[in-house]
């Protein structure tokens, strides 16, 4: 959980903007945690809030606190288990956690065989935190209905939506590492962790419904508006299904039943050229990617054999993932079954693999990359029989999250675990309580408890 391992620090906002800012951001949660009343929904807004807020502090709190851990990573910890006391254990059977609890199982064998029991740790919290935010957000959407739970949780991106507005207007930018271009991301140490959290209010955002045509769409723009500033290309690429989806939603909502067929096939052809107008606005961004595209096969080789110029391709990223690639393959039958252990990488690499399937490959062999994958497509499966408003959009945030891996390491942040836990949480409302749509739940206490029959709740009523 320690940043500093992957990333350079990078300056903090001043401290004239910084400590008055976080005053009044500190009132105003506050406020928001005393009006919710349920601790399910205070836990589910605290969480990203919390983690938000003293990313902007990284200057201290990504140094060492206790133990080789960072104070970031005691933060999360110490989420993680105020969640298990806040979640409803029942919940922690569901169905739906099961590819998670199997990632969990691949990632403590690995660790177990390769003695590695601090990297192990790590991410087993990790994806712990993921369940309880879960857990929280799907409890939350449950108690207080839809439309509540999801307008009250955009109150947890006003930190970062406010830094970068500061960031901005005074001009406290940040060069990216390998290109050198501009990126505001509001003081914080990196733009993937940032352009993540803003993809993760674009979600929220998408999904309340309760909030005013006009304050929804501006939240909407804003959120576009502040990934394009934090000038990470794999985030701009990634969230593309969900921003598209949303506009298509938004316009096809405002017409009949009838009328949508005809439309969609409109909005759908002005949507292609907005895509191929913005990929020719941002065509110098990604012109390596066509590089490497061209290249093809080439790049299949040691890093050693590469050269200055292809080093310098895609940010490095094919140098980056043929170093793990070679690094699997150069160990023994256990390491290829197993890999060598969470977060093994550390003290091998200088970078973290920037994909979650070549870092699995690394650190937990042939199962890591079954693992992930069955979590990512079963969790996909289940937003795709949901049969709820919201279908298009879910189905959408799944395929942004696994675009957001090929290239970065979501799950590897707490940033990314905090978006796929709101995107799961949804999903499970949404397949687990269809007759609750945007109402708080009324039939069951758990999904997995049958109902009563319609004979005994007649007599229990009379």
């Amino acid at each position: 959980m320690n940043a500093t391992d992957a990333f350079n620090i990078a300056p903090s906002l001043p401290g004239w903007l910084l400590y008055p800012s976080t005053l009044v951001l500190v009132i105003l949660l506050c406020v928001v945690i005393y009006r919710s009343r349920v601790r399910q929904e205070a836990f589910a807004i605290l969480v990203p809030w919390f983690r938000y807020v003293v990313s902007t502090y990284h200057t201290f709190t990504f140094q060492s606190a206790v133990a080789g851990l960072s104070w970031n990573a005691l933060g999360s910890s110490s989420i993680f288990v105020l969640g298990l006391l806040v979640v409803n254990r029942r919940d922690f059977g569901l169905k739906l956690l099961f590819p998670v609890y199997c990632l969990m199982g691949v990632v403590t064998l690995s660790g177990l065989a390769n003695r590695d029991i601090g990297g192990t740790i790590d991410v087993i919290v990790k994806l712990g935190f993921l369940v309880v935010l879960s857990l929280s957000f799907y409890e939350a959407l449950g108690k207080v209905g839809e439309k509540r739970a999801t307008a009250r949780m955009l109150w947890a991106f006003v930190p970062p939506l406010l830094f970068q507005v500061l960031s901005v207007v005074f001009g406290i930018a940040k060069a990216t590492e390998t290109d050198g271009s501009t990126s505001y991301i509001g003081g914080y140490n990196h733009e993937a962790a940032f352009s993540i959290i803003l993809a993760t209010c674009l979600f929220v955002g998408a999904i309340a419904t309760g909030l005013s045509r006009w304050i929804r769409f501006g939240i909407l723009v804003a959120c576009i508006v502040g990934i394009l500033l934090a000038n990470y290309r794999t985030t701009i690429i990634a969230v593309a299904p969900l921003i598209l989806v949303q506009l298509n939603a938004d316009i096809l909502g405002r017409f009949s039943r009838n009328q949508r067929a005809a439309i969609g096939i409109f909005v759908g052809i002005i949507s292609l050229g907005v895509l191929g107008l913005a990929a020719w606005v941002l065509r110098d961004r990604f012109a390596d990617l066509a590089t490497v595209l061209d290249s093809g096969t080439e790049l299949m080789k040691r890093p050693e054999l590469y050269t200055r110029t292809e080093v310098q391709m895609m940010s490095a990223r094919p140098y980056i993932w043929s170093g793990y690639i070679y690094g699997y393959l150069d160990g023994g039958t256990l390491q290829h079954l197993i890999g060598f252990g969470g977060n093994s990488w550390d003290g091998v690499f200088s970078k973290y693999a920037h994909n979650t399937l070549v870092s699995s490959l690394y650190e937990y062999g042939i199962a890591g990359i079954i693992a992930y994958p069955y979590l990512w497509l079963s969790m996909l499966f289940a937003a795709l029989r949901v049969r709820h408003s919201a279908r298009a959009k879910l189905v959408a945030a799944h395929v942004s999250f696994m675009l957001l891996n090929m290239a970065t390491m979501p799950h590897w942040m707490i940033e990314g675990d905090i978006l796929y836990g709101l995107i799961c949480g949804y999903t499970f409302h949404c397949l687990l309580r269809p007759e609750t749509a945007t109402s708080p739940a009324k039939a069951r206490k758990a999904p997995f408890v049958a109902p009563r029959p319609a004979a005994s709740q007649a007599r229990r009523a009379a």
